[in-house]
């Protein structure tokens, strides 16, 4: 999902990151694991004795390009309370990131995603949240509504081009769709992604518009890409460097996930830095 691949970038740039769920006890539950350990991400997983874990099938290829079948009835995540979780992990860090389709999941993991961010912001963890409008399997209303219920307690807002127009109604240039929803929910910043990242990324921190374009890569695979770049960007400013300069390290990951074939970044920070640095 979005919040693990975002984890994978984080420590692909040398950070320290921790993804929190609820997974069976099964021997899928436990390659999960398995496989962001063996990415350097730490868990913190309450295995459940009933339950399965969510799949999706993805069929490569053709002019339509990829596409994927998600299979989450029944998974054990939905039932996912927040005491269930490592909740000292969330106060010790910098920075807590949720996505809009972990919430949209249940009544019981939107509950539990407004707690983590209560728990974040009374220990002054950076609070970021990723609308992923397309992935929450809701109409425009009831996405509305779920964005409305979490985003006041938000510091740190991605939304895609799309999602803005989609839900809030805010089409026209993102310049004034990234200040609408700075105003609407009193984030710090807000980051506006475009469409196949084909322009500019703008990001709004301080009432300053920052823009930074894409780099140019061969594309294998651009499953990934988004959360990648999300990841670069939350990396970036968790080592206090400038929103444009984070702007510019999301979008330099992102290019580097464009050139490998699954759905999370693998490499190292230096990878990340070549692409980056050269357009200097």
């Amino acid at each position: 999902g979005a919040e693990s691949n975002v984890a994978v970038a984080a420590t692909t740039l040398g950070l320290d990151a921790a993804w929190l769920s609820k997974l069976p006890d099964t021997p899928l539950g436990r390659r999960v694991v398995g496989e962001l350990r063996r990415h350097g991400v730490r868990t913190g997983v309450v295995w459940a004795g009933s339950g399965r874990a969510s799949t999706a099938f993805v069929e490569r290829g053709g002019a339509a390009g990829a596409r994927t079948v998600p299979d989450r009835d029944g998974a054990a995540v939905a039932t996912a309370a927040a005491e269930d979780l490592p909740l000292g992990v969330v106060r010790e860090a910098n920075t807590l990131f949720v996505s809009g389709a972990t919430p949209a999941r249940s009544e019981t993991l939107l509950e539990t995603t407004a707690t983590l961010f209560s728990v974040a912001g009374e220990a002054d963890t950076t609070r970021a949240f990723d609308t992923r409008f397309g992935a929450t399997g809701l109409d425009a209303d009831q996405a509305r509504d779920l964005y409305d219920h979490l985003l006041d307690d938000v510091d740190v807002l991605v939304v895609d081009e799309a999602d803005a127009e989609a839900v809030f109604g805010l089409d026209g240039d993102v310049v004034p769709a990234a200040h609408n929803l700075r105003t609407r929910y009193d984030c710090t910043t807000v980051v506006v992604t475009r469409k196949e990242y084909r322009h500019p990324t703008v990001g709004l921190h301080g009432g300053e518009i920052h823009e930074v374009s894409p780099f140019a890569v061969e594309t294998r695979d651009p499953a990934g890409v988004h959360d990648a770049f999300v990841g670069g960007f939350l990396a970036g400013r968790q080592r206090n460097t400038s929103v444009k300069e984070a702007l510019r390290q999301g979008a330099a990951t992102a290019a580097l996930k464009r050139t490998i074939v699954g759905d999370v970044v693998v490499g190292s920070p230096d990878d990340v830095a070549a692409i980056r640095d050269d357009r200097e």
